[in-house]
């Protein structure tokens, strides 16, 4: 994977309204958390459709947006202080049918859909015959996206043996279903407690909620 330059800036811990909140969850008693609900994709299907597009990037491209929305999923210690960085970039998952394992991929997000759709077209194609777990160096602003497209479920946890100080967000979308004249799509979220609390989850979902709704006025201009 191509280095990727990433900026960011350093959260005052005097003025911030959690840090209180931050120390405890970091050193008193760490803990993140997870949750699983079903958002409403089923404006995403016929925009995938009519542009022939494969559901699994775009789907990368709606979970990063929404992401780099909000700051408290763009969160990492660096140099021992809290930083919010500009821009994450998603670590996600592909599978290799012939071994029936994956290796993890990231493309350089970019707002303009069609730049991110090229750039995740060209990792795709670089990477295409290797194996490895990890292809290239991860980038250092980044935050986990991975797949379970063979299985609808309602609940879904990693359990992490260590995440000291690791606040990137992991995702985990699952098999989407109709039900009714809605498509409903299983995500579960899991983050470090310590920068992250139930309410922005609950943001982040609406506000996917909203980029799956308005998925053409969300890319209209770049179609």
């Amino acid at each position: 994977m191509e280095k990727i330059k990433s900026n960011y800036k350093k959260v005052n811990l005097a003025d911030w309204k959690r840090a209180e909140h931050f120390a405890a969850y970091r050193s008193q008693m760490k803990c993140g958390f997870s949750l699983t609900t079903k958002i409403n994709i089923t404006n995403l299907i016929p925009f995938v459709k009519e542009y022939g597009y494969k559901f699994y990037p775009v789907m990368i491209y709606v979970i990063t947006r929404a992401v780099n929305k909000h700051e408290a999923f763009k969160m990492a210690m660096k140099e021992d202080e809290l930083i919010v960085w500009d821009q994450v970039n998603p670590i996600y998952t592909v599978l290799h049918p012939e071994t029936e394992t994956f290796s993890a991929l990231s493309a350089r997000y970019d707002e303009d859909f069609t730049t991110f759709m090229a750039n995740y077209k060209d990792i795709a194609e670089k990477y295409a015959d290797n194996l490895h777990f990890f292809p290239g160096t991860p980038p250092e602003n980044h935050f986990n996206i991975s797949a379970l497209p063979w299985i609808s479920f309602d609940s879904f946890n990693l359990h992490i043996a260590d995440f000291t100080d690791y606040f990137a967000p992991s995702f985990t979308i699952g098999k989407y279903q109709k039900q009714g004249e809605e498509v409903l799509m299983p995500i579960a979220i899991q983050v470090h407690h310590a920068v992250c609390d139930g309410i922005h989850v609950a943001k982040l979902i609406a506000t996917l909620e909203e980029y799956c709704r308005d998925i053409w006025t969300v890319t209209k201009s770049q179609v």
